[in-house]
């Protein structure tokens, strides 16, 4: 088999609107992704803190896409629900789930499926950086939060 040349070699800045059109490999250098911009976890500042959010991948080829955040110490995300499911992947430190009224202390590559429409917050209330890949579904619906 011969090999399929290509016209045009593009990288893949994601941003809101941008895809993925070509393979790549998204290195990891000095901290972070390169080529990714970490970008505000939400347009208001309601009730979370502390959060920084960076879109990884995300495709018309596929169904998903995959992001990562970061939570400083004693950050949080909202207290949300929604009907679309997903999964968190913990990469570095550690952090608390909350599902419902019930806490999980997710570590090291620990993984938690979140259920549609279950109530849901992740909080880091130690003292190091608590960071996650999120896999979530490409087309989804808007977060309710939920106000305590």
């Amino acid at each position: 088999m011969g090999k399929i040349k290509r016209q045009q070699k593009s990288l893949c800045e994601i941003r809101f609107n941008s895809q993925c059109e070509n393979s790549e490999v998204i290195k990891f250098r000095n901290n972070r992704w390169l080529r990714r911009k970490s970008i505000k976890y939400k347009d208001l500042l309601t009730n979370w803190a502390a959060v920084k959010r960076t879109p990884l991948v995300k495709s018309k080829a596929l169904k998903f896409e995959v992001r990562y955040f970061e939570i400083l110490p004693k950050g949080y995300t909202s207290l949300e629900y929604h009907n679309h499911a997903h999964v968190v992947i913990c990469i570095k430190g550690k952090g608390k789930l909350r599902l419902g009224n019930k806490y999980k202390i997710l570590k090291y590559l620990d993984i938690a499926y979140i259920a549609p429409n279950e109530i849901h917050q992740l909080l880091n209330p130690y003292d190091e950086p608590f960071g996650f890949f999120c896999i979530v579904d490409a087309e989804r619906d808007k977060p309710i939060e939920v106000k305590i």
